[in-house]
């Protein structure tokens, strides 16, 4: 699901499939940023909005 995410976000397929977990979850956290989201670092995960 993750490359799935960087393909709709514009990254291209050769690169979204080879980019280590490590890279892959930081375009992503990076990405969700920029669309609004919140990563909690702490728990890996994204923040809850009230």
């Amino acid at each position: 699901m993750d490359c799935l995410y960087l393909l709709r976000n514009g990254v291209p397929f050769d690169v979204a499939f080879s980019l280590p977990a490590e890279d892959r979850l930081g375009w992503i956290v990076a990405l969700g940023c920029l669309d609004g989201g919140d990563f909690d670092f702490t728990r890996m995960e994204w923040s809850k909005r009230a």
